[in-house]
């Protein structure tokens, strides 16, 4: 879906600014119009390229409660849990 995306932005853009810089006679009026067309073009790519590439750039956010477990074990065989225990038998 979001490969789609960016192939529909990186067509419609680089036509606009294709247009935008054919209508130029010379003048300089489109010129501005096309590269400004260009720069917001690559920033949409950019942004959506990091989107469809999230899992590989951020796996352990995909993974699912990662770090609960560790936590859990961490805090199971902490040694300030195993005073609590000895207290409590008494």
């Amino acid at each position: 879906m979001v490969s789609m995306a960016l192939a529909m932005v990186l067509v419609v853009g680089l036509l606009i600014a294709m247009s935008f810089f054919s209508k130029e006679e010379g003048t300089g009026e489109f010129q501005q119009k096309g590269v400004l067309t260009l720069i917001v073009t690559g920033i949409i790519s950019i942004c959506l390229t990091i989107i469809a590439t999230s899992k590989l750039w951020f796996r352990h956010l995909w993974k699912k409660n990662s770090t609960h477990a560790r936590h859990k074990n961490h805090t199971k065989y902490h040694p300030t849990m195993k005073e609590k225990e000895f207290r409590n038998r008494r």
